[in-house]
C-alpha cells in the first residue's frame, strides 16, 4: 500500500496523514480537519467529545490531549463548544414544551 501511495500524484488528507504516521487508513473513521496540530486532533473528533458530554477546553483536553501543549487551539475548542450550544438549545425547549 505504501508503494502505491508513493507512486500516486497526489495524496488527500488522509492518505498524507496516514503516511506520515506510518499507520494504516483501513477501518479508520475520517478526524475532520485537523484542529490541534500538536496532537493531530481532528474537528468530528472534537464534536464528537463535546457529544458526549465534554462541555469545556479542558474536559476536551483531559479526552483528547487537544489544547494541552502550545494551547493555540483553545479558542477554537471554545468556539466549536460555544456552536454546540446553541444547536442545541433549540431542541432542549423542544423537549422542554
Amino acid at each position: 500500500m505504501v508503494k502505491n501511495l508513493f507512486a500516486s500524484g497526489a495524496l488527500d488528507d488522509t492518505q498524507r496523514r496516514m503516511l506520515l504516521s506510518g499507520k494504516s487508513a483501513d477501518g479508520l473513521a475520517s478526524a475532520g480537519p485537523i484542529v490541534c496540530a500538536c496532537f493531530g486532533v481532528g474537528r468530528t473528533t472534537i464534536c464528537d467529545a463535546i457529544a458526549a458530554g465534554a462541555s469545556t477546553a479542558t474536559e476536551i483536553g483531559a479526552k483528547l490531549n487537544a489544547g494541552t501543549n502550545c494551547g493555540s487551539c483553545i479558542p477554537e475548542l471554545k468556539r466549536l463548544i460555544a456552536q454546540t450550544d446553541k444547536h442545541s438549545v433549540p431542541q432542549q425547549m423542544a423537549v422542554a414544551n
